[in-house]
């Protein structure tokens, strides 16, 4: 059986979400009990962006795109960012998809240039969600070029 670039990179993105799915999903759930307020959130971010491998950023949105958290950084919280409408980035494409409860687990969104670190990236999106009702998104980004092997 021949393996094509196509079947690697499909392996890497699995892989990849795996290894996000178990720490996202944590944050999710933190997140849930303190989704509106902003503060309380922002903790919980950068309580766990340390147990996201590779993750260089991670922060909040609502399902239309908007931030609802700071921009957190390991040992740095970006407050200016709160508020930014993000539905223009080219990973909200992928929010209609996310959008449905369904939905279960790490999702990875094509690569894209960080207006943050005007890097290659790639963001991993993981829904908070309330019974069938999606209150947003937790996005964790992560370096392209830092990331190891899958």
């Amino acid at each position: 059986m021949t393996t094509t670039s196509q079947d690697t990179l499909r392996d890497d993105h699995e892989a990849l979400c795996a290894r996000l799915d178990a720490p996202l999903r944590a944050i999710a759930r933190r997140a849930l009990r303190v989704w509106f307020n902003r503060d309380r959130l922002d903790q919980i971010l950068a309580e766990y962006i340390g147990q996201c491998p590779h993750c260089e950023l991670i922060y909040a949105i609502d399902p239309d795109g908007r931030q609802v958290s700071s921009n957190v950084h390991v040992g740095n919280i970006d407050r200016s960012s709160y508020g930014q409408d993000l539905s223009r980035r080219p990973y909200s494409v992928t929010l209609s998809v996310l959008n449905n409860a369904a939905y279960q687990g790490a999702f990875l969104c094509d690569a894209y240039i960080s207006q943050v670190t005007r890097r290659p990236c790639i963001t991993v999106m993981y829904a908070v969600t309330s019974g069938p009702t999606v209150l947003g998104f937790i996005a964790a980004d992560l370096d392209l070029q830092q990331l190891p092997a899958v």
